[in-house]
């Protein structure tokens, strides 16, 4: 058997396994006793460690050197709010919202990409996939209606807008970057992300870096593993794209939230009503069908 499909599978899994086991283990930071900002600053940290180790250990360090200063404010920009203010704003939200909730809205950050990249790059949309992104829309809606609650409907509550908030800042951070970082390799491209992302929490949230000797064990221990997650993640996804075919990997990815959703019900007890069930489904077909229509 080649090499090569084993590499390709190998780093899907692990794409696949960080990107479903984020927002499960920031979750269960947040209910260790850890604060979400504290929860967000030492991920980003124990990412960049993640993501500038890969790079030192692939020997293209010296490549950081090489941007220019236009390209090192936008990768910096990127950074900031793909990796610093998005999960910024996810981990508020879970305060409030489920894990799978949180990773349903991460599997409809294509969506949001195709959309500025219509709208900012000209790039055409077909019919077929404004079809997909109103189906997208339609589930992320049905997913966050609770008629278990009193007020009849979670979706007007503000975690729901928090994370929708997330989506252009998604769309509008990787149009930055596929406009003006065409040259860069993918490994320099995750190192520079992290790095804005970190930048901006320790800008934010200045005052929980000297308390983060003072978290629980097991808070440490979920933060550890949320910033090892995110890192791999973003090691993986480039080296997925560069093995595969992009529509492939995209709709394989996207299948994350049933890892998160699988887990977060046995290790939560997470129940769904019928409706929020039939959003998720409809949010992972839709993703599944736009990223499928996109290659």
């Amino acid at each position: 058997m080649s090499t090569r499909p084993m590499s390709i599978w190998g780093w899907l899994a692990v794409a696949v396994l960080g990107l479903g086991a984020a927002p499960l283990v920031k979750k269960l930071a947040l209910n260790a006793g850890a604060g979400p900002s504290t929860v967000a600053l030492s991920t980003a940290i124990i990412a960049a460690c993640v993501v500038f180790g890969w790079l030192l250990f692939r020997g293209q360090g010296g490549e950081l050197r090489q941007l220019t200063r236009a390209e090192w404010l936008a990768i910096l920009l990127v950074g900031a709010m793909g990796s610093g203010l998005v999960p910024l704003f996810g981990i508020l939200a879970l305060t409030e919202t489920t894990a799978s909730n949180r990773a349903l809205f991460q599997s409809a950050y294509p969506v949001a990409t195709a959309l500025a990249a219509r709208w900012l790059l000209g790039e055409r949309l077909s019919l077929v996939a404004y079809g997909w992104i109103v189906l997208v829309c339609t589930g992320l809606v049905l997913m966050n209606v609770d008629l278990s609650q009193n007020n009849g409907i979670s979706l007007t509550g503000w975690p729901f807008w928090l994370l929708l908030a997330t989506l252009p800042l998604i769309g509008l951070s990787d149009v930055i970057a596929k406009r003006s970082l065409k040259q860069a390799t993918p490994e320099v491209v995750a190192a520079g992300r992290a790095l804005g992302g970190l930048l901006i929490l320790l800008v934010l949230l200045p005052r929980v870096l000297p308390g983060l000797s003072e978290l629980p064990a097991m808070a440490w221990v979920w933060t550890s593993l949320s910033g090892l997650s995110m890192g791999l993640f973003a090691i993986a996804l480039y080296q997925v794209f560069q093995r595969a075919f992009a529509s492939i990997a995209a709709s394989l990815i996207a299948l994350a939230p049933l890892l998160t959703l699988l887990a977060e019900t046995t290790l939560l007890g997470l129940r769904l009503e019928a409706l929020q069930w039939l959003g998720f489904a409809v949010v992972l077909l839709a993703v599944v069908g736009l990223a499928r229509r996109a290659g």
